[in-house]
């Protein structure tokens, strides 16, 4: 779950110099191929692009867009088509319970994709409340919103990244369901 988290975090916050050097020293590249690894997935290859562009179609994506905001970055908006809902309480419970505070440098709501990501990855020692996040607030906005990325991401990088994310929560989600089963 911490290379998931990690690279959720890397991939949906605001595009800055981070992203590019970890785009330039291929280390996002190199975690989705461990990830697929444990997954026996084939990892996406990432696409060329500028940071320029990636900010451009983040802002589009994910900020604003004369059209409508296509895929609104926060849990609670795909889980109760609003902010500030049942969704973003519960995930403010979980957080308290992991132990994990908002940081006051933290510039967006705690339940924004990049704050959920960082939160599965520093949950490396409570694999369950790991899991739990993975699966209940980042799940349900990859299945609700990867599809919208993949028409309308113009870089490919998003789409690309909510896809393979996608099949991993899917497999992990059906592990989750075998175990409760048995």
């Amino acid at each position: 779950m911490q290379l998931l988290g990690w690279v959720t975090a890397a991939a949906f916050a605001p595009p800055k110099a981070a992203l590019e050097q970890d785009l330039v020293a291929g280390t996002l590249q190199t975690a989705l191929a461990e990830m697929a690894k444990g997954h026996a997935l084939e990892a996406p290859v990432l696409p060329q692009t500028s940071l320029r562009e990636l900010q451009a179609a983040y802002t589009a994506l994910f900020v604003s867009n004369p059209a409508g905001l296509p895929c609104p970055p926060y849990a609670g908006m795909a889980l109760d088509e609003r902010l500030f809902g049942e969704a973003f309480d519960r995930l403010l419970e979980l957080y308290r319970a992991a132990g994990l505070e908002v940081s006051p440098d933290w510039r967006d709501l705690p339940d924004h994709l990049a704050a959920v990501g960082e939160a599965i990855a520093l949950l490396e020692e409570k694999p369950e409340l790991a899991r739990t996040l993975a699966l209940e607030y980042l799940y349900p906005w990859l299945k609700r919103y990867t599809p919208v990325l993949q028409k309308a991401d113009p870089t490919g990088f998003y789409s690309s990244i909510a896809v393979f994310l996608s099949k991993v929560l899917e497999e992990v989600n059906g592990e989750t369901r075998a175990a409760q089963l048995s």
